[in-house]
């Protein structure tokens, strides 16, 4: 669709550009939302860098685990090439790793600074479908993460690039579309959700994952792109979706209240 944007002749890849913008604008609004829990600002912007760390490492990893079975299929091919082979198997990312790394990240950094783990699962509710819809924007411009070939309404058909080879002229479901529309209007109930404030700590994260896991977990049905991997006539990520909404269930319904003389203590 638009792969690149070119500042002076010199291309900026839209995929990159909008998963970035999408980060910057995710954690802008968890510190919006940091003083109603007791959680510094500033504390919230230095998680980030732990978070994106963990993003990044994640998604990376969890890419190559899918690519794991063609990479022993052709072994051989690595031992003739293992640079090039190498790049290969790590050259995508994986959302589902991207999430499980970031809150790894947050963790390591509550962790560490001796910071209470909940006000973050908050504010973060609201911010990971924004950051996700936003991304999503991305795959649709780099023709990745497409659709099964499909006719009916709201069909895309890509145009003939160098990122969108073996695709052009071919009509698919939009689910990059379909992603970000449930991801921003999960966003933003959720955001007003959590500003009112929350009874339960973590109900916001449950509803997410509940919401998320579902979607997502429909969606692969009509995935085009084969090569996520899979096992039992379900990809990977259905796989990992059906760990996470039962997470999601026990975060939104446990017997939990917000701890305010907790958050009280760590703000004094």
């Amino acid at each position: 669709m638009l792969p690149y944007i070119y500042i002076f002749d010199y291309p900026l890849p839209m995929y990159g550009l909008l998963a970035i913008l999408g980060f910057v604008l995710a954690v802008l609004l968890a510190m919006s939302l940091a003083k109603r829990y007791g959680l510094p600002a500033s504390d919230v912007g230095f998680a980030s860098f732990y978070c994106a760390i963990g993003i990044v490492l994640g998604a990376k990893l969890m890419y190559f685990i899918t690519m794991l079975p063609k990479f022993i299929k052709h072994f051989d091919v690595f031992l003739d090439n293992p640079w090039a082979v190498l790049i290969y198997v790590f050259a995508g990312f994986v959302f589902y790793g991207g999430l499980i790394g970031g809150a790894l990240g947050v963790i390591i950094y509550c962790k560490q600074f001796s910071i209470p783990l909940k006000p973050f699962m908050n504010v973060a509710a609201p911010a990971i479908p924004l950051m996700h819809g936003i991304g999503r924007i991305g795959c649709l411009c780099a023709g990745c993460c497409y659709g099964m070939k499909y006719d009916g309404p709201f069909a895309i058909t890509y145009p003939c690039n160098e990122m969108t080879v073996g695709m052009c002229g071919v009509s698919r479901f939009p689910t990059q579309l379909v992603e970000t529309v449930v991801n921003l209007i999960l966003a933003v109930c959720l955001y007003f959700f959590v500003r009112k404030g929350v009874k339960k700590d973590g109900q916001p994260i449950g509803i997410y994952l509940v919401v998320y896991s579902i979607m997502r977990f429909l969606l692969e049905f009509v995935r085009g792109d084969e090569i996520r991997g899979g096992m039992l006539s379900l990809s990977t990520s259905q796989w990992i979706s059906l760990l996470l909404l039962p997470l999601g269930i026990y975060l939104i319904f446990r017997k939990d209240r917000v701890d305010r003389k907790e958050e009280s203590e760590y703000t004094e």
